[in-house]
Order: structure tokens, then C-alpha cells, then sequence
């Protein structure tokens, strides 16, 4: 069951973050580029991290007010979203079990969302790393069949998840404290109606520097406070869109991550980004169906689990130094970037 939530919490991190494309990579038949990420290896100056402790030194008051306002306008889009939906493309770099130097696999999907607590993430194709057949070959990269892909749904009762190893549909049913909009505090962090205040107290986060030649955007960088959180993902970087203030792209850390022995990663980027379009009745029941409780795959068998919800210190750690107020109701749009020091 730790593996499952595991595999939730990670994908419901989708919703809180999400980097355009640049180098490209010879696939089978296919040219697969490859967003421009934050320098995973050189992003951040090293700083030693006390259990408890932020693992960055305590931002200055003009990055704090910079950090804050962002955080504020984001509460403030994100609470007046009913509806919502994109399309994504996913990057998983694994050079434990895949090669060093290059991606896994590339998949891309959609994702579905309706407030306060339904969701919907979905792979609709997934291509795999395969070896070249002579040492310094191109490497191949293999459509994965769609019974493997990834696909689960949270219709605000359960969370409904598919593990095709095992051929089975996974029932979580979630404990009525964590229905509705009290979902963002359970293991899907729906960040969409969250407060500033509560994204502070589950992560220790901060501004990034943005290249030069980014314009427009908002670049986060996010640490995860609670150990469950921290069993699943090493830190996150976001990167909110200057024109509708949602986010359009997200690197998910390995808990493992290394970045030399071991830079495990996902990277991810969020298209066709829409909110509350105009919809008609009969559009709308169509549209909720795709959180109604999904069938079984033939062949498969549906295991039906209560979520344990973890308490007590296992579940967040010591808040960070400085944290600060909460600021006030209306923040002001900062410039598109963090103040210089």
C-alpha cells in the first residue's frame, strides 16, 4: 500500500508544478525533444541540511516578500478555477535501470480536474529506452503496450488506480476528513484552491534565478516538510506562466537523487492549459463522467483498501526558519523574477 500512495503522491505533485523544449533526441522513426530544465546538478548553492531545518539558508526579506506575493496570486487563480484540464509530455530519466546520458521513457497523457476533490491523470502514449544492439548505436525507443500505461482517477470518495503487473484495479477509499477540500492536506496535494500559508507548512520553498533569455515566467523551488512526502521525492522545481499563473512545468527529484551517482528524474511540461470554459448541460454530465468510478480492465480484479492517513511527527517536520506572516489577502504582482542580491 506504501508503494500506491507513493505512486499518488507523485502523480498528484502534477497539479502543483510544471519548461519549453530545446535539445532534441533520435527516437525509432521520431525526434522526441527534450524540455530546458533547471540545471538539476548546479541549480542551488550547497547548503548542509539539518533534519527539521530548511536545506537552504533563510531567504532575505526581499525575496521573502518576492516568494510571498507569487504564493498569494497563485492561491488566488488557483481558488477561482472550477474547471481544468491540459495535456502533458513526461521525461523520466532512471540511470540505475535505463541509460546514464539520456531519458527512459517519454509518455504523454492528459490530466482532467474539477473542484473541489476530482482528478484525473492519464498516459494515452509511453515510449521505452531500449538499447542499441551494437555498443555505440543510436538507442531505440519501443511504444509501450496501453494495458501498462499509467491511469487513475479521484472522484472525491476513492482513488482508483491501475497496477498492471499484477492485473488489479486498486480501490483507496479515502476517510471523509479527506473528501472535498480537505483533500489538500491528504496524499493528493490538489494545489488547486490550496492556501499560501498551507504550501509553506508542507514545503520549504524558494525563488529561483531564471536564465536571461526566459521571459515570463516564475521559477520555485519546493522541498517536501512531511516524511511520507520526502519517501516519495527529493524536491520539486516549479515554474508558474506569467500569463495565466498557472503552472506549465515541473521537475520531480528522486528521493535518491544524486547528481553524480544518481540524477533521477522526471520532467514534465503542461499544454494546452484551459479553465473554466463555457460548457452546456449535456456537455457538462459528458465531461463528469471521466471521474466516475472506471471499470474494471477485462481480466483484471478490483482490491478495495482504506487509506491509513499517517499522524503524529512521522507526518511533517519542524517548520522552517522564517517563516514569516501570512501576507496580506491581496498581494501584488511581483516582476517576473526573484529581486537580485
Amino acid at each position: 500500500m506504501n508503494s500506491v500512495r507513493s505512486i499518488l503522491s507523485r502523480g498528484m505533485l502534477i497539479f502543483l508544478l510544471m519548461i519549453p523544449a530545446s535539445i532534441f533526441a533520435q527516437t525509432a522513426g521520431q525526434a522526441l525533444s527534450i524540455p530546458y530544465e533547471l540545471n538539476p546538478f548546479a541549480a542551488a548553492t550547497v547548503f548542509a541540511q539539518t533534519p527539521g531545518q530548511a536545506p537552504f539558508p533563510p531567504l532575505s526579506a526581499e525575496h521573502q516578500k518576492f516568494l510571498d506575493d507569487v504564493l498569494r496570486l497563485w492561491e488566488q487563480r488557483s481558488q477561482s478555477i472550477q474547471r481544468y484540464r491540459c495535456t502533458f509530455k513526461r521525461w523520466e530519466y532512471d540511470p540505475v535501470f535505463g541509460p546514464r546520458d539520456t531519458f527512459k521513457t517519454y509518455s504523454e497523457g492528459v490530466i482532467r480536474y474539477a473542484t473541489p476533490d476530482k482528478g484525473m491523470f492519464k498516459v494515452e502514449k509511453m515510449m521505452e529506452y531500449v538499447a542499441p544492439a551494437e555498443p555505440g548505436g543510436r538507442p531505440q525507443y519501443q511504444q509501450r503496450d496501453g494495458d501498462h500505461h499509467e491511469h487513475w482517477i479521484c472522484d472525491g470518495q476513492s482513488v482508483f488506480s491501475h497496477d498492471p503487473v499484477n492485473k488489479q484495479q486498486i480501490q483507496m477509499i479515502l476517510p471523509p476528513e479527506m473528501r472535498g477540500t480537505a483533500i489538500a492536506d491528504g496524499p493528493l496535494p490538489f494545489l488547486f484552491g490550496a492556501e499560501a500559508e498551507k504550501i509553506k507548512q508542507r514545503y520549504w520553498i524558494r525563488p529561483l534565478p531564471m536564465p536571461p533569455d526566459v521571459k515570463g515566467e516564475y521559477w520555485l523551488e519546493a522541498y517536501p516538510k512531511r516524511r511520507e512526502d520526502a519517501a516519495s521525492y527529493k524536491k520539486v522545481h516549479v515554474i508558474i506562466d506569467h500569463a495565466d499563473f498557472l503552472p506549465k512545468g515541473l521537475v520531480i527529484f528522486d528521493r535518491n537523487f544524486d547528481p553524480v551517482r544518481n540524477p533521477a528524474r522526471s520532467t514534465f511540461t503542461f499544454e494546452q492549459r484551459e479553465t473554466n470554459w463555457s460548457i452546456a448541460l449535456q456537455q457538462l454530465k459528458f465531461w463528469e463522467r471521466e471521474f466516475y468510478e472506471p471499470k474494471v480492465p477485462a481480466g483484471w480484479k478490483r482490491v478495495v483498501e482504506n487509506y491509513d492517513s499517517p499522524t503524529g511527527p512521522e507526518r511533517s517536520a519542524p517548520a522552517s526558519p522564517g517563516g514569516g506572516q501570512r501576507p496580506n489577502s491581496q498581494a501584488t504582482r511581483p516582476a517576473a523574477g526573484p529581486p537580485t542580491r
